[in-house]
This record gives structure tokens, sequence and C-alpha cells, in this order.
């Protein structure tokens, strides 16, 4: 979101969290483990080549002095990307065949190439004759009442900066276009967001800057982290996509824009309101409308400091910094290109404003703690700082959690949506209503997984979709009776557990005698022994029933209480953990001892059970 300031506007927003790293609660534990080779991670170049800093609308009316000495401070940051208006407001604002180029925009663009900067253009808003009948007066947030008007002026724009400029100076400054800012958020979208008129905008856009420039990348206009809201004025980012895809959008854009803010919430707490975790879900509608190889680009976020009741510590800030893009560059990287932070310099001295205290920098220009985190990040990069769990049982969200075999892990939320960890490659997610996710199941070779609903359908995605495993269909039951879903060993069968203790498989997929008990949803967890040999079916008492060549030990044990939640073997068959539904883990034989467990509950809140690096992850 952004505020009014002088002739533009600037970027503000939303919510952020505690001081975590990947895994939620992790911070508590931080002194325990430690790095490992293995430690997913992105390094300097990697990050800075897909990072950003944004000055704010206000560097184009600075002095030179001040211009200059902004773009320094961004150029020092370590930031290869900035994000710069290009005012139509002021640019046309004397009519339609009228053209003021080089009052403002010229002088920045110049001096953001001579930086050596990459330029994100961000084509907005309204003169007064292009606006709207129903625009509130004075306002420059309305959009075009001729979508024409504002595709002829980004095409110029275009042809101004872009590669086949007739101006030397100028060719090849700009070639990625953002189409208006916030689209679907009231405040720069005047008098309503309104879905139609914007596609028609981004439809006449595209068209003009292709025509210009066919090299260029036309970004839609970063999404705002807003709710739905019942009378129409903010759509939240996946509705708006959605719309946008209905109305034909498709094939109109090269990347999605998104505004990921989360203050005062961290970034890395996966929630469905959590509009950093919202990348992922504007990431799966693009794959449901054939866009998977497009990315969605993070045109702005951040975090204020000072004493706003949602502002953090300039030390929460630095951290923000950090975890920001850690999760950008691991969880998020393969779908995902570059984030601008916004903004380098609080633009007021009121730190009651939360909007006057964005900057990684105070007014005066002193550095805060985060401005120093940027240039760490940029110049050294980010990575796990926890993915040796020896000894440990650790916390993180959702309904399952399941390790990828190639590093890194996945976590299952109630409605489906699958989030990857510490580097795990995504595939996409099913959207279940009423928390209808079951179980989760990660391909042999990581490139895929399984999703089970309650019912029993079973969703494939990666490559678990191809080959022997997307050739079966499982079971349907019709009603809500499917427990978990479980791959064989060699990966071309699967199993799938319902709560009276039938298994139903299907491929290379063995059956063993285990415990069917009629009527009774008794069944938690199924597993199959490493070398596919026998298996063992987790009961809701704690009772592990074995067959094959699979070995019962002793663990906990409630008869009568419904408190175990779910099972996994030891890499040998030599034993085996069973977490119970307060989080308390219970090894036996060959699985790891728990010697510090931070997954612990007062209230009945685990649900599954990874085993992970010598230690445990537990969801919650």
């Amino acid at each position: 979101m952004r505020r009014l300031l002088d002739r533009c506007v600037a970027s503000a927003s939303v919510a952020i969290i505690s001081s975590v790293a990947v895994i939620t609660g992790l911070t508590a534990v931080s002194a325990g483990p430690t790095a490992t080779a293995g430690a997913v991670t992105a390094a300097g170049v990697d990050v800075s080549a897909r990072a950003g800093l944004s000055v704010g609308p206000g560097i184009l009316w600075e002095s030179d002095a001040d211009q200059t000495r902004d773009l320094d401070e961004v150029v020092a940051s370590g930031a290869k990307w900035i994000n710069i208006d290009i005012d139509w407001n002021h640019i046309q604002d004397d009519g339609p065949n009228v053209w003021r180029w080089n009052a403002a925009t010229d002088r920045v663009v110049l001096n953001a190439r001579a930086h050596g900067l990459n330029i994100i253009g961000t084509a907005a808003y309204s003169p007064g004759w292009a606006r709207t009948a129903d625009c509130p007066p004075g306002n420059l947030h309305c959009l075009a009442a001729n979508p024409d008007d504002y595709g002829r002026f980004v095409g110029a724009a275009a042809q101004r900066y872009g590669v086949n400029s007739p101006f030397d100076r100028l060719r090849g400054s700009i070639t990625s276009w953002q189409i208006w800012n916030e689209p679907n958020h009231q405040e720069f979208s005047r008098p309503f967001p309104d879905p139609n008129r914007y596609t028609a905008m981004l439809k006449s856009a595209y068209v003009a800057v292709k025509a210009a420039d066919p090299s260029a990348t036309v970004i839609t206009g970063g999404t705002s982290p807003a709710p739905d809201a019942a009378d129409g004025t903010d759509y939240s980012p996946e509705t708006w996509l959605r719309g946008l895809y209905a109305r034909g959008a498709r094939g109109y854009f090269n990347a999605v824009g998104h505004h990921p803010y989360m203050f005062p919430t961290n970034p890395l707490e996966a929630h469905t309101w959590n509009a950093f975790t919202q990348t992922q879900y504007l990431y799966d509608v693009m794959v449901a409308n054939g866009d998977a190889n497009k990315k969605v680009w993070g045109t702005e976020m951040g975090a204020p400091t000072g004493t706003d009741p949602e502002a953090l510590t300039e030390s929460q800030q630095a951290q923000w910094v950090n975890d920001y893009f850690l999760g950008w560059n691991t969880t998020f990287r393969s779908f995902t290109g570059p984030m601008i932070w916004f903004q380098l310099r609080d633009s007021g001295s009121n730190l009651a404003n939360r909007w006057d205290n964005l900057g990684l920098t105070r007014p005066d220009g002193s550095h805060k703690p985060a401005y120093t985190a940027f240039q760490n990040v940029m110049a050294g990069g980010v990575g796990s700082t926890a993915t040796d769990y020896t000894g440990l049982a650790v916390p993180t969200t959702g309904r399952q959690v399941v390790v990828n075999p190639n590093g890194g892990f996945y976590t299952l939320a109630s409605d489906g949506t699958v989030t990857p960890h510490d580097g795990a490659p995504y595939f996409g997610s099913p959207r279940f209503p009423g928390g209808l996710a079951r179980s989760l199941a990660v391909a042999r070779n990581g490139m895929g997984y399984l999703v089970l609903d309650g019912f029993g359908g079973v969703h494939k995605f990666g490559s678990a979709a191809r080959g022997a495993l997307g050739r079966r269909v499982g079971p349907y039951f019709g009603w809500d009776i499917a427990r978990d879903i479980t791959l064989t060993p060699d990966g071309l069968g699967y199993a799938v557990l319902d709560g009276f203790g039938g298994v139903h498989v299907g491929g290379t997929a063995p059956t063993f005698p285990l415990g069917y008990w009629p009527g009774w949803d008794i069944a938690r967890a199924f597993a199959y022994a490493p070398g596919g040999g026998g298996a063992y079916l987790l009961d809701a008492y704690g009772g592990v029933h074995v067959g094959g060549n699979a070995v019962a030990r002793t663990t906990g044990y409630w008869p009568g209480r419904d408190n175990a939640r779910d099972i996994v073997i030891a890499p040998d068959n030599g034993g085996y953990a069973v977490v119970d539904v307060y989080g308390g883990v219970h090894a036996a034989g060959t699985a790891p001892r728990v010697v510090a467990n931070w997954a612990r509950w007062s209230r009945r809140h685990a649900g599954g059970l990874a085993m992970s690096n010598g230690g445990y992850l537990v969801a919650s």
C-alpha cells in the first residue's frame, strides 16, 4: 500500500510475526541445532540479483544532490533493482497530446541507469482528463475511463525507454513494466476496484508495450495484501488474479505482481491470511490457468519501525529483512522473480505513524540495523539456520509434515495447501473446503507428491501425476473416512488407509494382515517398512500393528483414549516413533531419542510427524 506523497504516492501496508527461522517456533532452539553442510542456501550474488530497494515516489522530485545520494545508498545496499513510478498524471497532465518526460522522469531514469540499477517502471496514475466520470474530485488513483488512453501512454513509455528507443542515452533503460499499483485495493483504484476495467487496461498496455519492445516484461499491478471485502472495496490477491483470468487476461502479462507485506506478523509463519504465504496461492492460480512457467514478482514489501501498534522494533525489522529474503530465495525461489523492499529512507519523523517509518534508514540518513542486515544478506546470501535437529522435536505449522528425500520438507494445511520449506521444490496444491485434507506423501524421487482428501480422493502433483502413480486412481469412499496415504519404497504404488483399518493398495503396493475394525474409526496412520517387506498400522490408542518383517516395539499406549496421531519408521527398520496429540514423541528401537521437545503443547494440537537429521518435525 502507499500513502500520498507530494505529487505521487508512496507504498506501505499490512501485517508480520515473531523472529523465527524457516520453522515456526524455532527461535526457542536457536542455540541448540547447528547448520550442516546440507543446509539450503542461496549465495549473496543469487539473492542480490533478485533483490531491490525502492526510494519511493518522492525521488522524482528530489534535487539532483538528494537523488544521487539516495541512489548511492541503494547501490551500497547491494540491491540490483529499483522500482520507479512512471507518473502518467505528471507526464500527460496537460492533455492527451502533451508529453513531459524530461521534467522528472528522464532525469531519474538516467541517474538510476548510471548507477547500474535494473528498473521496474510502474505506470500509474491517471491525469484529470483521463479519469472516470465517477472519480472523486482531485484523486489521482482512478483507473482510466478509456483503457486505450492508458495503453497508449504505457506504449509510449516503452518506446522511449525500451530497447528500440530512438534516444541513445535512454535505450534499454527500462524493460520491465508494472501495470498500475495495487489495483485490487480501493486506495489505488477509485472509486472501487474494477476487474473488468483493469483487465481492459492490462490488455491494451500489453499490446502497446510489446509493439514497442517485444522483449519487455509486463507485470500485473502488484496486489495489495487485502482481504475480500463484501462491499467491493477490496479483493484478496487470489480472488483478484482469478478474476483477471476469468476475464481473459491470460496471454497479456509475463509475470504477476504482488506486495507480500505482513507486519507485525513474521513472513515465514505460514497462514492462509499471511500475504507472504499467499505468494504460493497466486502461483497455484497461475498453474491452474496454464501459466506455470511464469513468475510472481514481489514488487513491494517491507515493515515499519516506530511506536505504532503494528510497528516493529529496529532489531525486529532487521530480522524481517533476513526472513523475507530467506523465504523468497528458498521456499519460493522456483516460482518467483525479484522482490523489492519499500523503502530506503523514512518519509517522516512521526514515530507513531507507521507509514513514516518504513525505511531502512532514518530521516537524517543514518542507518537502522535493517540496512546493515540488508547489506549482509545481499553480500552473504541466506540459508536455513537449523537443519541439524539431533535430539530435538521441532514444531512446524500444518496438519502433516513430510520430508523430501532430496532435502527440505513440506507441511500440509487442513485446506490442502502444501507449503515447501528449506528449498524443497513446489509443484502446486489442491484446495478443499471444510478442512478436508488428510495426508501427504512425497514421491521417492522428491519431484512430486500426493495429497489425500477425507473422501479418499488422491490428488497428484509433479512426477506423482505421471508414470505408474499417475495411472492409478485410488479408492473413493464418498464420506470422510480416508486417513493416510503412503508410497511404497520403490515409488511405484501407494496405499490408502481408511479409518476402520482397511488398506487399499494399487500398483506394486503389497498388503499385510494388520487389523480391521469395521464401523470403528480408530486407524490413524500407515507406513511401509524400508524395503517394502513389512508394514505398520497405528491405531488411535497408540497400538502399533505389524506385518511382514516389521518389528513391534513398545511406545506410548493409551487404551480408550484417542491420543496417537502419526508414526515414522527408522531407516534401518530397527525402530519407530509415535507422536501423540500433545506433541509428545515416543521413540523405540533405533529411532532417534528426543532430548529436547519444543513441540509439546498443553492442548490437543499435534497432527503429524517426520524424522529429519537426527530429530523430528512435529506438525501443529
